[in-house]
């Protein structure tokens, strides 16, 4: 039965690693991490054991679950937000699963792991050359335009954006099997690829995630008890002040305005009007995935712009929004549990190097592109999550 549930954990972990960057190209990611996870759930019921469930990520995560249950009783639109809730559960359980999944494989699983996160990465940054190249040429016809009209399908610039975002997140854990396996002399050519090609597309979340995690890379290539006190401090600080931030005085004249890019200032705008619902009910929140329910989003800030389209496009003011302070402060609590083991004592510096800066990436997207609740964008982080953790040496069970 062990067995059994060592191929399945194996099985399933190397098609999240491996598919979860290039089928973000076809909006693939839901079935995906939907297969992985009942793999993963699969593994651990055959294995029965429990006790291998990471402790930190499994209390915070469960944690934030149940505040976001009792956030229905006070939730502007509860029939929206009890879908959200089945769903996060769900989330939650297979996500779990596939980290304890990550942690129950021996060297050989790993590394099996590792060159299918390898292998995926790669082959999107092939597709992301071919068609960003000839965008940066300033050819009309770009070969993704020529494909999705031949099967009579608009074409739109920015539908590799989700891809271009998780790439700067997964390259730098592949970048990490590789330096294990070849050193950084080799490895370091995966994230330069990255960072030549991603710019020829329209993600600036990507951009972004890329310029910030850079530097978190080089620190974590420097010393760990610095790294760790950095991601830590940053992470507290960012989830404390985020709220007041929108309607500072000097940022919120400097990206509001009009001469700056459309992008920027309608997210300014969206920040500014979360900013200050959030200090209507900055406790208890306006409950579960509610910020498309908030009271004036549908006002038109110009025609055809929202004040609230959807989401805030900010994780830590959605989280604040949503579910109040508690609600931030579990979400600021997962974030520095993954800074810890990305700093742990027991990685080697290409591990630590991979981890630290998917991580950071991770919360530069997060910080400014998709919903918290976004079921592709959960299920990527939780499928990178997994897939990073193999880097590490196999451990005792019951750790964070």
């Amino acid at each position: 039965m062990d067995a059994r549930a060592d191929r399945l954990r194996v099985g399933a972990l190397q098609a999240a690693a491996a598919l979860v960057v290039p089928l973000a190209i076809v909006n693939g990611v839901l079935p995906l991490f939907a297969l992985a996870g009942l793999c993963a759930i699969a593994a651990l019921a055959m294995a029965r054991d429990w006790r291998r469930v990471p402790r930190g990520p499994a209390i915070v995560a469960l944690a934030l679950l149940a505040w976001a249950g009792l956030s229905l009783l006070w939730a502007i639109d509860p029939g929206h937000s009890v879908k959200s809730w089945a769903t996060l559960a769900l989330y939650t359980g297979g996500g779990l699963c596939l980290l304890t999944a990550a942690d129950s494989l021996d060297r050989a699983g790993r590394a099996r792991v590792g060159t299918a996160l390898l292998a995926g990465v790669v082959a999107t940054l092939l597709v992301l050359t071919v068609e960003g190249v000839p965008r940066f040429l300033g050819w009309t016809h770009t070969p993704q335009r020529l494909v999705l009209e031949a099967l009579g399908m608009r074409f739109f610039p920015h539908k590799l954006n989700r891809t271009a975002a998780l790439v700067a997140i997964a390259v730098w854990p592949a970048a990490a099997v590789l330096a294990q396996r070849h050193g950084w002399r080799r490895a370091w050519l995966l994230p330069a690829w990255a960072i030549a090609i991603l710019p020829m597309l329209d993600s600036m979340a990507a951009l972004l995630a890329l310029a910030c995690a850079l530097p978190v890379a080089i620190l974590a290539a420097w010393r760990a008890a610095v790294l760790r006190i950095v991601l830590c401090a940053a992470i507290a600080a960012g989830v404390a002040v985020m709220p007041a931030l929108p309607n500072w005085g000097p940022f919120h004249e400097r990206f509001t305005a009009r001469t700056i890019s459309g992008s920027i200032w309608h997210r300014a705008e969206i920040w500014s009007f979360a900013a200050m619902r959030i200090a209507e009910r900055p406790i208890l929140g306006w409950g579960l995935d509610t910020a498309r329910a908030m009271p004036g989003g549908n006002d038109q800030i110009q025609p055809g712009v929202g004040r609230m389209p959807l989401h805030p496009h900010n994780g830590v003011l959605q989280l604040w929004l949503e579910l109040g302070a508690l609600g931030a402060a579990l979400g600021a609590a997962a974030a520095v549990l993954a800074a810890r083991r990305a700093s742990a004592p027991d990685l080697d510096r290409a591990a630590r190097i991979g981890m630290a800066a998917a991580l950071t990436a991770a919360l530069a997207v997060l910080m400014t592109g998709y919903g918290v609740w976004q079921a592709w964008w959960m299920g990527a982080l939780w499928m990178i999550a997994a897939a990073s953790r193999t880097l590490a040496p196999p451990r005792d069970t019951g750790r964070a």
